[in-house]
């Protein structure tokens, strides 16, 4: 298999409020950023958490059109009771996954989000893809040690960081350097004229990618330490960050690769050991 190419989706917010969200305000411009994403020739595009919120009828549409997986932030319930679900869409326009958030914020929950049960990591073609969202990826392991065991090829971190989003790189590095597989975090963009709504000032941003370098043993690494770009010490090359507002990157993944990395200090699986 060719190297997938996958497109991390910082979108920002065009909803004013939450009840805009739950009219479909953004699902628009989410479909326009899916397209985006496919003329840049992606086979996957995430989109981050919460986002569009509404509208998978719509996105099934459009991930068929485009012949584009999809994972989308929508609610799964009624406004009163609802999980807050990364769903997965395959190219054919179906729903093959979703992974709800199982630690909701207290602010989740005052909005009506429940928790959910388990993580699970979802077989396609491209390879077996992992989600944990937000919270559940930052400050709790259990999700990211589970999608490892069950033998994760990528793991997807769709997020919303209402505050502190400088922080969200050092979160997405830590876990992909504990667990040494590609890392796709993706916040939602900084918006300073539609983000009303909330206690807090605008934040957002920083989304951030990690691939392990393709190499397949202990004595590769330490030369890849020692002549990649930047130097010994540089993130240049394997970790890639974006700013605060709305953008897109599309990183290239090569899965057989990534099968055959042996972890950047140690071949033993830190989820076994």
């Amino acid at each position: 298999m060719t190297a997938l190419k996958v497109a991390a989706i910082q979108a920002v917010s065009l909803a004013e409020n939450w009840q805009a969200k739950w009219d479909g305000a953004d699902v628009p411009h989410a479909l326009a950023l899916l397209r985006s994403a496919a003329e840049q020739g992606a086979k996957l595009a995430c989109l981050p958490e919460l986002y569009p919120l509404v509208g998978e009828a719509e996105l099934c549409r459009e991930a068929k059109a485009l012949g584009l997986y999809v994972i989308a932030g929508l609610a799964e319930g009624s406004q009163g009771s609802w999980h807050n679900t990364s769903s997965l869409i395959s190219p054919k326009g179906q729903v093959i996954g979703r992974q709800t958030k199982n630690y909701p914020t207290a602010g989740e929950e005052d909005n009506g989000v429940v928790p959910g049960a388990r993580f699970q990591v979802f077989d396609t073609p491209l390879g077996r893809l992992g989600i944990v969202i937000c919270a559940d990826f930052a400050f709790f392991d259990d999700g990211v040690k589970a999608c490892k065991k069950a033998g994760a090829d990528i793991l997807f971190n769709p997020a919303v960081w209402f505050a502190l989003s400088e922080v969200y790189p050092a979160t997405v590095i830590g876990r992909h350097m504990e667990y040494s597989i590609p890392i796709v975090g993706v916040n939602l963009g900084r918006n300073d004229v539609t983000q009303r709504d909330s206690p807090f000032p605008p934040a957002g941003g920083f989304s951030t990618v990690c691939i392990p370098p393709p190499i397949t043993d202990m004595d590769q690494l330490w030369d890849w330490f020692c002549n990649k770009p930047g130097g010994i010490d540089s993130g240049e090359g394997f970790i890639q960050t974006m700013g605060r507002g709305e953008e897109m990157l599309v990183v290239e993944i090569d899965i057989e690769a990534v099968r055959r990395f042996p972890g950047y200090f140690s071949t033993r699986n830190p989820v076994t050991t």
